[in-house]
């Protein structure tokens, strides 16, 4: 036990700074907090995708069985391509917008915890953000002599996700140097609130303008194919590339959780660069999808191995034998208030619980479940088991059910499933460790009690 609370105690020491820096940084929460924002639209446009993608093909249509009941659900989506539109404009408007979203939330957010004025900031990085990334455009039509204006979608959505943190971040810190230094608009005391917050905002905005904009006309003017966007997707691709790798998703997902074990809510600091990701590997494959292809794996899915049942760490497994084989009072307990919660990826209960946290013994199942689970993930995405996803879901979903909804898939359901026993033997050894040391520990309480 020494030696453990030795180790723990070392990489308590190695790890805390880092993770107390990253969560109470403003720029690193606010983005957090911004891209978070953007869970309630990815649902929307999740629904009307799973609507309008029917988890059957033509071949599996014209063998009938069990599953002809949904040709009518396959037929009028498939041949009816009117319908199929219809249900496409939700999801292009939520999805297809997630970065204009999210640069108004992760500014909205900075100005806050700055105490500027939180929506008057929001709108000015989403005009930048706009203005920079899509900017009015005249297409010609077949028919001659007219033409058609507007916004270039490109960096709208999940493509566009960096540029807008990059804005974001760039255009409330321009406007906190002018309120700094008094570079505002005066209107008397007499004039109301909202027309003072007006010409308040119109020389930050100015200066936005000057900065940002004018960086990408720069941009624009050494090559017209570059703007802000294009060299931020070029820049960031290389160390991108290296993250979004195996190893990278691994060591990243190890991170997280060794936080977790200090006390430290890892999952939601390593989120600014997995979401992003998360989202333009999902939006990718759902082109693929709808163009008839089959998804594609990419290493950020592996992230999902993190929390893939009953919350981070992959306590399930744990709660369950809390539940069945726990001898202490504390564990039983655990297992009794743990399992229902954990079926929705809630472990809350576990980790402050049994505790998790600061537990040099069930630490180390804590952390090693996920790269264990990844590994086996990675070997079953590259032999076809299970399904790369192309429907973004971010929401608590019973285990599994997240996996289906995502892919359409019924083996990544029970896939999920079938990690919870594997779980369960991984944390086995520990538990049984921990849980005689709690019945040594209440039966010495007792005999003092007594």
């Amino acid at each position: 036990m020494s030696e453990q609370k030795g180790f723990m105690g070392s990489l308590q020491k190695v790890l805390m700074p880092i993770g107390n820096f990253l969560a109470n940084e403003p720029h690193f929460a606010s983005i957090s907090a911004g891209l978070m924002s953007t869970v309630g639209i990815s649902i929307i446009g999740a629904v009307f995708t799973i609507i309008k993608s029917p988890p059957v093909t033509a071949q599996i249509m014209e063998q009938g069985g069990i599953l002809k009941f949904l040709f009518g659900w396959w037929y009028n989506l498939v041949n009816i391509p009117a319908v199929n539109q219809i249900l496409s404009v939700p999801n292009d408007m939520t999805m297809g917008l997630i970065a204009v979203v999210a640069v108004f939330g992760i500014a909205y957010n900075l100005a806050k915890t700055y105490g500027m004025k939180p929506l008057s900031n929001g709108v000015t990085a989403m005009l930048m953000f706009i203005m920079v990334v899509a900017p009015v455009q005249t297409v010609a039509l077949a028919e001659p002599g007219t033409t058609f204006q507007g916004l270039g979608y490109t960096f709208l959505g999940a493509t566009g996700l960096f540029t807008a943190i990059i804005v974001a971040l760039v255009s409330v810190e321009i406007t906190r140097f002018c309120e700094k230094h008094n570079w505002i608009v005066k209107m008397p005391d007499v004039v109301p609130p909202f027309l003072q917050d007006s010409f308040s905002s119109m020389i930050p905005l100015l200066l936005n303008v000057v900065i940002i904009y004018g960086a990408n006309v720069g941009l624009g003017m050494i090559n017209p194919q570059l703007n802000l966007a294009t060299v931020v997707v070029a820049l960031l691709s290389a160390p991108l590339s290296a993250i979004n790798s195996v190893p990278g998703i691994i060591l990243l997902g190890l991170f997280g959780t060794l936080l977790w074990t200090m006390g430290v809510h890892g999952t939601m600091i390593v989120y600014p660069l997995i979401i992003p990701m998360t989202i333009e590997a999902t939006m990718t494959n759902a082109a693929l999808v709808a163009a008839g292809a089959a998804p594609v794996f990419s290493p950020v899915m592996l992230f999902g191995a993190l929390a893939l049942v009953g919350g981070t760490g992959n306590t399930m497994g744990f709660s369950l034998l809390c539940l069945l084989r726990a001898k202490s009072e504390q564990l039983k307990a655990i297992g009794k208030v743990s399992w229902v919660p954990g079926i929705f990826g809630v472990n809350e209960p576990v980790a402050f619980g049994a505790p998790t946290v600061f537990n040099p013994i069930l630490a180390i199942p804590y952390v090693i479940t996920f790269p264990i689970l990844a590994v086996i993930m990675w070997v079953c995405y590259s032999i076809g088991l299970i399904t790369p996803s192309y429907i973004l879901i971010m929401s608590l979903m019973p285990i599994g059910v997240g996996s289906f909804l995502g892919s359409m898939d019924v083996k990544n359901f029970i896939f999920a499933w079938l990690m919870v026993p594997l779980s369960a033997l991984i944390y086995y050894p520990f538990f049984k460790a921990y849980d005689n040391q709690l019945v040594h520990q209440e039966a010495e309480a007792k005999k003092a009690a007594a």
